[in-house]
């Protein structure tokens, strides 16, 4: 009917380790920053920078292209009507 408290005491006794092995991880790399590589960038890595430049390089068009608006509109047309 109730929970047995063996369960709270795992899960407890569990989170108090992962939170010791992240103060030790973020100990370590304080020490020892100077020791550290930055990894090569995996597929997903490449994927995302590969998307953020094309994001980046059609803005800077869209940028230069709104700085430049005779390059945009051909001068023999008009808009068209509003309805």
């Amino acid at each position: 009917m109730f929970e047995h408290p063996y369960l709270a005491y795992r899960s407890t006794e569990f989170d108090q380790e992962q939170l010791a092995r992240a103060a030790e991880r973020r100990r370590v790399i304080e020490e020892r920053s100077d020791q550290l590589v930055r990894r090569q960038p995996g597929p997903v890595r490449r994927l995302a920078g590969r998307l953020l430049h094309a994001t980046d390089a059609s803005r800077d068009a869209a940028t230069d292209a709104a700085r430049q608006p005779e390059r945009r509109a051909s001068a023999g047309r008009e808009p068209a009507p509003a309805r």
